[in-house]
């Protein structure tokens, strides 16, 4: 046999062996395979199970979803009422809020012509009648869009614009987008596509200032709506989509372009037929805007003292937190919803104060000085409030008290540093302080802060650190117990909104008031108030209750709850401090005393004098003021700059006026001998002096621990610094930390001149006042009215 032969019946003997090999791998590899697609199918078929079960979740949470208000209720056109009370518990109809806004007009779906709704539907949502509320093919083709770079939804249909703009929301999310689309489903499933339309019809923004189709015909062409042709009303539906850029006033080119879109839209849709779209188009090329509102300029309103204005912008804010609405809507529910509101004002004091402004030589010979000033009570009562030194002669003004942010220099180191300090057991009333610099504590390294008086004064207690309103005792302090523990303490416990991230981690911002943006004389105001009531703060309110157009109480104050921000015995110990600027030696508050009655205050300058604040109170209520420019400079005049104290002095002796004499409650504190080092009860270890804490305390005796806390860190109280005046820091006037420029409050100034506080400026004598309401007993009005006969760094 051939040695081929062999080979060949070798192979022959092989193969079935390594067919059989073969095929067992095959069978292997293809179990193998079976189970690891089975494991894949399973794990891919459990994951979209979660993933359903977790959309399915997801849509369920907002199934409920519905628009908290009434369409109905939109066309309303009644007039809203302003009472306030007197002494007596008289009410008195004081202001009347008409709805006959010209730029405001409801018409009714009956009078509007169908060429307006066509063309509406036509360029906004050609299936409004087809569908359900969500036209389902635009709304996953916008979804598709949110998740790709454009990240835009586009246009919505009709019942989600009405929606988007009763309740402002216009942020671009998915949230936001699901919620839209239910509540657009749950109201379509309680008013008709009439009803739907008419109100989107009467409430959409047609630009310059209207609101709803009739306005905008009455402005644009001079005439109702209803006498409306189509070019005219394809002028009017096509500004919607962009109420600035299709303002024909403004762009009427840009205004023609759209509008002739709107046409060719209802001729595509057949809503108008071939000679019909000719005519419109040549009037298109053509049209003149009229500009006018009813042929004649519409009168302005009654102007508003600033209190009534500050009760306005709260009952607005708290409609819109009741109903979760947008501004412009709740501002619509106060001046077409026939509502009652029963003003706080003191309207007296309000008087008095405005007199007393009015009168002021100070602004007289500085008629540039703006300032703000807000009174409220224990209670959170707001008396009064002036939100400008000029005279008020329009509505809707940006106010001094309530609106602007200005940076707050000093007076933030009582609520910010000291109370939280003492609180936590840091301080007490005569703690020894540390004087000297923070190393580093300047951009460029150096240390610092300066203070306003030049070098160091070594350590102090306290109660001089107030007193003289020293900065780098604050600073150090603040140093110690964190500028975070500061933050949490004014934003958590005096509900300070204004304050920022960055703030939150600055000693410069939380010790010294350099702040990011500032803080309004009524976040102020609201925090001081602790010092006088035990340590509880009250929201402060400018209007006891609030009435629908039937008679429902829908916003109450008049049993709102007091908060205990801080402990009494601390609030009471810092009352005590507190009254050293009014009373001390050195004082920088004495020009705010008031013969006979004890006084607490803080005093407030910042850097090159930009800004000027009081923050003071009595046994019966508590007050502050801002002063400075409009746009922040420095204020040269030494009568501009002590115009806080005298203005706060002259509005507050003639609220106390004719007013029974009393003190503040101090039942939680005693007065101890307390260790001058630590500020806690004596020992045998310690030195000490008489000094006030609370009743709480009086077991926490000093262990002997003397170490005090600076900027270069602990060192025993012997090692003070000597006063050298020949080896003194940059000083800065009681101006706080660099405040010229908020961005980077930390960079030093060349000293300015402090306030002189022993010589007191001769304030302008105000008339005798009218008695005001008491604000201990403040009178609640009766539910049913008797109706009348037909404004740094820190601060000195």
């Amino acid at each position: 046999m051939s040695n081929q032969e062999n080979k060949d019946r070798k192979q022959t003997q092989l193969s079935p062996l390594r067919k059989s090999s073969a095929s067992g791998t095959a069978g292997a590899f293809g179990k193998m395979f079976g189970r690891t697609f089975l494991t894949i199918l399973v794990i891919v078929l459990a994951a979209l199970g979660a993933l359903g079960l977790g959309l399915t979740l997801y849509l369920n949470s907002y199934m409920n979803e519905e628009l908290d208000i009434d369409l109905h209720n939109l066309k309303l056109n009644y007039t809203s009422f302003i009472y306030t009370t007197d002494k007596n518990g008289k009410v008195t109809k004081s202001e009347t809020l008409y709805g006959g806004d010209n730029n405001r007009i409801w018409v009714d779906f009956d009078n509007i012509p169908q060429t307006m709704k066509d063309a509406m539907v036509a360029i906004e949502d050609k299936r409004f009648y087809e569908h359900d509320g969500v036209d389902w093919t635009r709304t996953l083709g916008a979804v598709s869009a949110l998740s790709s770079s454009s990240g835009s939804f586009g246009g919505s249909p009709i019942t989600q614009q009405l929606i988007k703009n009763l309740t402002g929301d216009n942020q671009v999310s998915i949230n936001r987008k699901v919620k839209e689309i239910f509540r657009a489903l749950n109201l379509e499933k309680k008013y008709s596509k009439d009803e739907i339309l008419e109100a989107y019809l009467n409430v959409v923004d047609y630009g310059a200032g209207t609101k709803g189709v009739q306005a905008a015909a009455n402005l644009y062409f001079n005439k109702n709506i209803a006498d409306c042709d189509i070019a005219e009303c394809a002028a009017i539906a096509g500004i919607t989509q962009n109420p600035y850029a299709y303002n024909p006033l403004a762009f009427p080119e840009k205004n023609k372009e759209r509008q002739q879109t709107v046409i060719q839209a209802m001729y595509d849709q057949k809503k108008i037929t071939q000679d019909e779209y000719n005519q419109a188009m040549e009037k298109s090329e053509n049209m003149k805007f009229y500009g006018k509102i009813n042929g004649k300029d519409v009168g302005e309103a009654s102007v508003f003292n600033w209190y009534t204005e500050a009760l306005i912008n709260d009952v607005i804010e708290d409609l819109q937190g009741l109903y979760q609405i947008s501004e412009e809507e709740a501002s619509r529910m106060i001046y077409y919803g026939g509502l009652k509101i029963y003003s706080a004002e003191d309207v007296a004091l309000q008087k008095q104060a405005e007199k007393i402004f009015d009168k002021s030589d100070i602004f007289k010979a500085d008629p540039d000085l703006e300032a703000g000033f807000y009174m409220m009570d224990y209670n959170g009562r707001v008396l009064t409030v002036i939100g400008s030194s000029h005279e008020k002669t329009g509505n809707r003004w940006m106010s001094n008290a309530t609106d602007a942010l200005r940076q707050v220099g000093s007076t933030m180191k009582p609520i910010s540093v000291y109370t939280p300090a003492m609180e936590n057991g840091f301080i007490g009333y005569n703690t020894t302080l540390s004087d000297d610099p923070i190393p580093a504590y300047f951009p460029d390294g150096t240390a610092g802060p300066n203070n306003w008086y030049a070098g160091s004064r070594g350590n102090m207690p306290v109660t001089k650190a107030i007193e003289i309103s020293a900065n780098r005792p604050a600073a150090n302090l603040c140093n110690t117990i964190t500028p975070q523990l500061c933050y949490k303490f004014m934003t958590e416990k005096l509900h300070f909104k204004n304050l920022t991230e960055e703030d939150s981690s600055s000693i410069s911002s939380m010790a010294l008031g350099g702040l990011t943006n500032g803080l309004t004389v009524k976040e102020m105001v609201a925090g001081f108030q602790i010092f006088g009531n035990s340590g509880k703060y009250s929201k402060p309110y400018t209007y006891y209750y609030v009435e629908d157009s039937e008679g429902n109480v829908i916003l109450d104050n008049r049993n709102n709850k007091s908060e205990q921000a801080v402990s009494a015995g601390v609030a009471e110990v810092m009352n005590k401090i507190l009254q050293m600027p009014i009373t001390g030696s050195e004082g920088t508050g004495t020009d705010a005393a008031i013969d006979g009655w004890t006084v607490f205050g803080k005093t407030g300058t910042t850097d090159s004098n930009k800004d000027s604040w009081f923050m003071g109170g009595t046994p019966y209520a508590i007050a502050g003021i801002w002063t400075g420019y409009a746009e922040p400079s420095e204020i040269y005049s030494q009568t501009s700059l002590n115009a806080a104290k005298s203005l706060w002095r002259q509005i507050m002796t003639a609220y106390l006026e004719g007013k029974e004499q009393k003190d503040f409650n101090f039942d939680d504190i005693t007065e101890a001998t307390l260790c001058t080092s630590t500020g806690k009860i004596a020992s045998s270890y310690c030195s000490g002096e008489t000094g006030w804490v609370g009743k709480d305390r009086l077991e926490n005796y000093c262990d002997g621990n003397h170490t005090l806390t600076r900027g270069g860190g602990d060192y025993d109280d012997e090692g003070d610094y000597d006063d050298d005046t020949d080896n003194e820091e940059p000083t800065e006037s009681e101006t706080g930390e660099g405040t010229d420029d908020p961005e980077n409050p930390d960079t030093p100034e060349s000293p300015d001149t402090p306030d002189t506080p022993d010589t007191p400026t001769d304030p302008d004598t105000p008339d005798t006042p009218a008695t005001p309401d008491d604000p201990d007993n403040p009178v609640s009005p009766p539910i049913t009215p008797i109706e009348p006969n037909a404004a740094g760094s820190q601060a000195a």
